[in-house]
């Protein structure tokens, strides 16, 4: 079954039982509510695109397809895959499933009706209900919505002034596009020789990872006990031209938006184009979703964040990637499931630490896991990087909410209880750092 996303945007999800199908209208309804969430309609580029869900037995080949550029993987942490197949790759994604014996089913073919019909609604209701956060001022992060880029600036303008003894606010460099990268310094209250480091946004559609990141800041400001004895320094939106285009064009769209001359696909994956064993387990063809860029640090995003982070290198004691989905906790290596990192069981305890206290502030489970194992080998990541290149003890990867139930799309309504056990967690790993 197919049907027309506004002449846009066109999805199959293929999956292999009939729950799938509830589960996927459960992650429309809220595509429907986020994509008229912007004020102008936005209208998905990918033309006949489908979304299926393939067998458990085709993780090895779905990272393949990947990698050549034939698909977009929507999710990496449940036994079967969900993909987004364009369709000039249609015939080759289905004949090498076939050959490799791996089931598939079509969910859904084409969105366009149900969104349309989403679009006045939604309107409306981001007009009620976003009156906290107007184009002109956004006093603090939103709990019930998702804050566009322009309000994210206005919040860390507004705390700089506001708050000048406890953050600064200071750009570290500039997009492809032009935008700056803020990065926002919790000061301690005492003097400190200890600094940690909170990356977000550096994949544009994981939009709960800007959020929580926000919201850590508010909660560092106003909470001044936690981060009294450490430095800490976030970047809530690392890639900001990404984050805008998912708001206006492409909701699910992954990369920067470099122009990659003579390819006929935009974009580099940030998360490919650290000098870590650069080009393993990621992709050297612009068209895929893990494409690596022409060399590493190619990309101003990733150069203006290593060279913050070299400033650092001799007091940082623990880095943090907010990422989503899966509720996971990744640890390194993330480009070898050979080779083992320095320090792995401290790794594990401390990441312990940080799941028993999310499980204590909401319930929340999160796992402790190997990068390459609990998920697939990857090179060129912030987290290979910093305990590689800054020796940096504590490095991890967070895979934020949820397991796969709505994905990049998460219900704002997980903003505000995301944020909250992600705090709690944070505060009790520092604590034990410090200790």
């Amino acid at each position: 079954m197919i049907w027309n996303l506004r002449g846009c945007y066109e999805v199959l999800l293929v999956g292999e039982s009939s729950s799938d199908v509830m589960s996927v209208w459960r992650v429309l309804r809220w595509l429907m509510v986020m994509i008229v969430m912007s004020d102008a309609i936005m209208c998905l580029p990918n033309t006949r695109h489908q979304v299926w869900r393939v067998g458990s037995r085709g993780s090895n080949v779905v990272q393949q397809l990947l990698v050549a550029g034939m698909l977009d993987v929507l999710n990496h942490s449940g036994s079967s895959r969900t993909v987004r197949v364009p369709p000039e790759s249609l015939t080759e994604v289905k004949d090498a499933l076939q050959d490799a014996g791996i089931p598939y089913q079509v969910l859904i073919h084409d969105l366009a009706a149900h969104l349309q019909a989403a679009d006045e609604e939604g309107r409306e209701r981001r007009s009620a209900d976003n009156s906290s956060c107007t184009v002109s001022s956004c006093p603090a992060p939103l709990n019930t919505h998702y804050m566009t880029f322009s309000q994210m600036e206005w919040y860390l303008r507004d705390v700089n002034t506001s708050s000048p003894t406890r953050i600064t606010v200071s750009s570290i460099g500039k997009s492809v596009e032009g935008r700056n990268i803020w990065l926002a310094h919790i000061l301690p209250s005492q003097p400190s020789d200890k600094a940690v480091w909170l990356e977000a946004g550096l994949h544009a559609r994981e939009w709960i990872s800007p959020a929580v990141a926000l919201h850590l800041i508010h909660h560092m400001i106003t909470n001044t006990s936690a981060t009294s004895s450490v430095d800490v320094f976030i970047v809530p939106m690392a890639n900001p031209d990404g984050y805008v285009y998912t708001w206006i064009t492409d909701r699910l769209w992954r990369k920067n938006r470099r122009v990659n001359g003579g390819a006929r696909c935009d974009g580099v994956d940030l998360n490919r184009n650290w000098d870590s064993h650069f080009g393993v387990g990621a992709s050297n063809n612009p068209c895929s979703e893990v494409y690596q860029g022409p060399s590493a640090f190619s990309e101003p995003e990733t150069k203006a964040l290593r060279d913050a982070m070299l400033k650092l290198k001799d007091n940082l004691e623990l880095v943090l990637a907010l990422h989503s989905y899966g509720q996971d906790l990744l640890y390194p290596w993330g480009w070898s499931t050979g080779e083992e990192a320095p320090g792995k069981h401290d790794l594990i305890a401390i990441g312990q630490v940080f799941t028993q206290a999310v499980k204590n502030a909401t319930g929340t489970e999160y796992a402790v896991k190997n990068a390459a194992e609990g998920y697939y080998v990857a090179s060129g990541a912030t987290d290979d990087w910093a305990m590689e290149a800054l020796h940096t003890k504590y490095v991890y990867t967070l895979e934020l909410r949820d397991q796969g139930r709505q994905g990049f799309l998460l219900e704002p309504a997980n903003i505000l209880a995301c944020s909250e056990e992600i705090w709690q967690g944070i505060t009790q790993v520092i604590k034990k750092i410090n200790a």
